[in-house]
């Protein structure tokens, strides 16, 4: 081979090297980008499931002081949310605030939880708020502190 063919084969195979290095960069930065957007697009809908789920326990509930999620998630497979929680409340006598664990599993959108209530195992001091005839409710805010670290009031 005479020396202009090698030097034009070197210089085709660097541009090669080149543009697979930089497209690979920009491949990876657009899935990066769309990991991210996917992330936040799922805090964003376990926030609303979260804030669906203090609603329904303040209606449900007296003396709520605040809630702290552990952790929601979405089984893609079957499309059921579950989530773990903690909330605080003045339900103990003696005591001005405990902190009860309690665990939702099965439903499979926001509108599922509204029509058919809840299915959590809760700790036995709840059972007598839903065994009374009068419904007792939380009027004052609760704190919130979602899944993802956001605090707010509800």
């Amino acid at each position: 081979m005479n020396k202009r063919k090698k030097i034009r084969i070197s210089i085709a195979i660097g541009l090669l090297l080149i543009i697979g290095i930089v497209g690979g960069n920009l491949y990876m930065t657009k899935q990066t980008h769309n990991q991210r957007v996917a992330e936040m697009a799922n805090n964003l809908r376990y926030e609303r499931f979260e804030t669906e789920i203090v609603k329904e326990l303040k209606e449900k509930y007296p003396d709520i002081k605040a809630i702290r999620f552990e952790g929601t998630s979405k089984n893609d497979k079957t499309g059921s949310y579950w989530s773990t929680f903690y909330i605080i409340a003045d339900w103990t006598t003696g005591q001005p605030e405990s902190e009860y664990y309690s665990d939702f599993t099965g439903y499979s959108s926001l509108e599922d939880i509204r029509t058919n209530g809840y299915g959590m195992s809760l700790p036995e001091l709840m059972y007598k708020y839903e065994e009374t005839e009068k419904t007792e409710k939380t009027v004052t805010p609760v704190l919130v502190t979602n899944s993802t670290g956001k605090k707010k009031e509800v």
